[in-house]
């Protein structure tokens, strides 16, 4: 059952100016050493915004802000990214029936968009 969903853009350039700005320490506040890693190689910037705008549905999705390393967007082999809710996001997800957070996210020239769809247990009526 879809319990709440979220969505998130960004401009990528609003994430480049930041990052510039605030250097490593914002990187590390936002991203995981896992998604940070796996920024390497690719797009770097393009590839940051769309974590960036997926924690943001996520949060949305969840109806709460939060721990921004607490959400972890990984991707499986053929690149289908998953979410990892971990300390207190995981226990604000388990006490809003939460079991699973689906996401999707898209770049386009100057965007990143990101959606992230609750599922939890049908509740009885």
């Amino acid at each position: 059952m879809i319990r709440a969903i979220g969505i998130d853009i960004i401009k990528i350039e609003r994430l480049k100016k930041a990052l510039q700005r605030w250097g490593t320490r914002l990187e590390r506040k936002i991203f995981t050493p896992e998604e940070i890693t796996a920024s390497q190689g690719r797009t770097r910037l393009t590839y940051l915004a769309g974590r960036f705008a997926a924690k943001e549905a996520v949060f949305k999705s969840l109806g709460t802000g939060g721990y921004w390393q607490d959400i972890e967007v990984l991707a499986e082999k053929n690149n289908k990214p998953y979410i990892v809710l971990q300390k207190k996001m995981k226990i604000i997800a388990d006490q809003k029936g939460v079991k699973k957070i689906l996401i999707s996210l898209s770049h386009d020239n100057d965007y990143a968009i990101a959606q992230a769809i609750a599922i939890g247990e049908e509740k009885d009526q």
